[in-house]
């Protein structure tokens, strides 16, 4: 049964994909002409890990370009993400070669949304990453993003402060 439809390339762009990552094999599978999903969302009751391992490898590199931290730590981190083929507990693999591009905050933030959007897939962070790393958004471009979503309820803006204003609709 087919219960979503995957778009191309983990809904990234032609510019911001990488031919030949890994994560799109565990991730979707070509059913006939039809990308389904697989991975944590081959079922619907399937299990879904809390976090994935190189995900903290990430949210520390951000943290690190977004602090003026050391860009080689930065780069350190994302090419432990990109280039690993094996030994992730959920078999979660790039496998891609090591960053090649700029050593700056700018590129290696780029390179963080990358593969923050591959690496955690479906895992519903997508929407405050988009944000948070001020990508396009519809309605005039709808590339990486086919929607805006309804504004925060009062009940969280009441019992979180932090609660960031509304997105434009």
């Amino acid at each position: 049964m087919k219960y979503y439809v995957v778009r191309e390339n983990l809904g990234l762009p032609t510019g911001l994909f990488e031919t030949g990552d890994k994560r799109l094999d565990f991730y979707t599978k070509l059913n006939g002409t039809t990308l389904q999903l697989k991975g944590f969302s081959e079922t619907q009751n399937g299990e879904v890990p809390v976090y994935l391992p190189d995900e903290m490898k990430l949210i520390k590199a951000e943290a690190l370009l977004r602090n003026n931290g050391s860009l080689t730590e930065a780069r350190d981190l994302i090419n432990e993400v990109r280039t690993q083929t094996a030994g992730d507990l959920f078999n979660v693999n790039a496998g891609l070669p090591a960053y090649a591009g700029a050593i700056n905050k700018n590129d290696l933030l780029l390179e963080v949304y990358k593969q923050r959007c591959a690496e955690l897939f479906m895992s519903g962070l997508r929407l405050e990453d988009s944000r948070r790393f001020g990508r396009p958004a519809p309605p005039q471009n709808t590339a990486e993003r086919n929607r805006n979503f309804y504004p925060y309820p009062d009940q969280e803006r009441i019992g979180n402060p932090n609660t960031p204003a509304d997105p434009e609709i």
